[in-house]
């Protein structure tokens, strides 16, 4: 029999992948991703011709990089003519603007409106809302605080929007002068012909509409299928996207569930966030430090789109949203479970384990060690820093693999380099066809697969820090090993 080197170690437990098809539509679903390039863009058609003041535009972006003008709407865009409609966009360091023409030219005084004087931040989810009252009463929102603006350099006197039979574009303009697209990811689209309430754009900022909220008149959710070139409009209006030239669409990292609560308060002593489920679970938040602006937690009523790591999980999982300030928020955060929720049973809870994952870019779900306590069914998390999103999961007692407790002597052991590891990790003197299985230190399988040669290298930046296990099955028999990641 061929042997390899064995580490005694305690007994750790073991589990199968779930490889559950997802909707689109579980969660933030899906995102835009805009190259930059103004080719490549949506058209929404020739619409909103009558909008004109008050009205509301929000958006969650990921702006990747900053350009000269980097657009996310406009609703009267074409390469000729005067300047139209309303348009938004940010500028070369992200300072977001909301500016309208008058019609009559296309120079600096044929336009007005207001620019931030703060910016938007690169690489990081950000919801940004516009109310423009009037043409001088424009209120930008970033993550639900209002941001101080001024006037831009443009010195049109018109008081109104002045619409024609240009088509409105998103992720894209263009005029007489130029076109322009946004460089980044776009997702959860929304127009409204009134002026949204600050607590209104808090209140739904971090959960889908149920499109019975008055004032809507433009809500694109981009959730539809990858290869889709049509972006759906749910609301009254029905102005579908049509997609030009090549718009990708990946995973959406924003926070949104179905359901949500916040909170924006300039002393969080003593305060608290809680939000139920309707299969019984709950999750609750406090002991907030860090004096964020606000929090939000949300809460997603399906089982995950992306369930590498997961056992058995209820169909509800939940996130967290601070709006940092200067340093990043903590909190405690307890997670209650029923026996309604469909897996925890009086049997199985004293292996109910909370999961982590940032936000739905991630595919796999990784072990965040809770205190529990079985007597007030609670898994509690003390300390916790930042974004994240929560899930229940339970481990099988009787799934779990048996180390033995003596050392085997090597001929052919398998090699893994570098250890410690950081980001990628090669094994080798692999035997070829055999089942490769990496755990985390709770004995979670976090990586599966056959290898096909005599080595393999494995990617693990995305693995929490600390000891893991690889286990190598094959037709000579098992064995283990492990490295640390760092």
């Amino acid at each position: 029999m061929k042997l390899k080197i064995v580490i005694i170690i305690a007994l750790i437990g073991s589990m199968v992948q779930i490889g559950n098809s997802q909707s689109n539509f579980v969660g933030s679903g899906l995102a835009l991703n805009f190259d930059g390039n103004s080719d490549n863009y949506y058209d929404l058609g020739d619409n909103y011709n009558t909008l004109n003041f008050p009205l509301t535009f929000e958006a969650w972006v990921n702006q990747s990089e900053y350009s000269l003008y980097t657009p996310v709407f406009a609703s009267d865009s074409y390469t000729s003519g005067n300047y139209y409609g309303f348009y938004i966009r940010f500028d070369p360091v992200g300072k977001l603007i909301f500016e309208i023409g008058n019609g009559v030219g296309a120079g600096g005084a044929h336009r007005r409106g207001k620019i931030t004087t703060s910016a938007v931040p690169l690489n990081e989810w950000v919801h940004i809302a516009i109310v423009a009252s009037s043409v001088t009463d424009i209120k930008f929102y970033f993550n639900g605080v209002l941001k101080t603006a001024v006037s831009t350099d443009g010195t049109a006197s018109n008081t109104s929007i002045v619409h024609n039979s240009n088509t409105v574009n998103l992720g894209r303009y263009a005029t007489v002068h130029r076109s322009d697209a946004f460089i980044g990811q776009i997702d959860e689209v929304r127009l409204w012909n009134i002026a949204r309430t600050e607590f209104e754009i808090r209140d739904k900022m971090c959960e889908k509409l149920t499109l019975a909220e008055t004032g809507l008149v433009g809500y694109w959710i981009v959730d539809e299928n990858t290869p889709a070139t049509t972006l759906q409009d749910y609301s009254i209006s029905g102005a579908n996207g049509n997609e030009i030239g090549s718009v990708e669409k990946s995973n959406s990292g924003a926070p949104i569930g179905n359901a949500s609560v916040f909170t924006y308060l300039a002393d969080y002593s003593g305060a608290t966030l809680s939000l139920n489920s309707l299969i019984g679970d709950k999750l609750k938040l406090n002991k907030i430090l860090g004096s964020p602006y606000g929090i939000h937690l949300y809460r997603v009523d399906s089982y995950p789109n992306g369930d590498n790591g997961l056992l058995t999980s209820p169909d509800v999982y939940y996130g967290v949203f601070p709006v940092d300030n200067a340093v990043d928020a903590t909190y405690t955060m307890a997670y209650t479970y029923a026996y309604s929720n469909g897996v925890s049973t009086v049997d199985n809870e004293d292996n109910s384990k909370l999961f982590k994952r940032l936000d739905g870019t991630i595919d796999t779900w990784v072990n965040q060690p809770a205190m529990l306590n079985i007597a007030g069914k609670k898994l509690t998390k003390k300390n916790f820093v930042g974004r994240t999103e929560i899930i229940l999961n339970i481990l099988n007692p009787n799934d779990r693999l048996n180390i033995p407790t003596n050392d085997l002597i090597a001929e052919e052991p398998i090699l893994v380099y570098p250890v410690p590891a950081n980001e990628l990790i090669s094994i080798t003197n692999v035997q070829k066809g055999s089942l490769i299985q990496i755990y985390d230190f709770n004995g979670r399988i976090v990586f599966s697969t056959i290898c096909e040669n005599e080595y393999l290298h494995v990617n693990i930046s995305q693995y929490e820090p600390g000891l893991y296990f690889i286990k190598e099955n094959s037709t000579s028999g098992s064995s283990v090993t492990k490295f640390q990641k760092i």
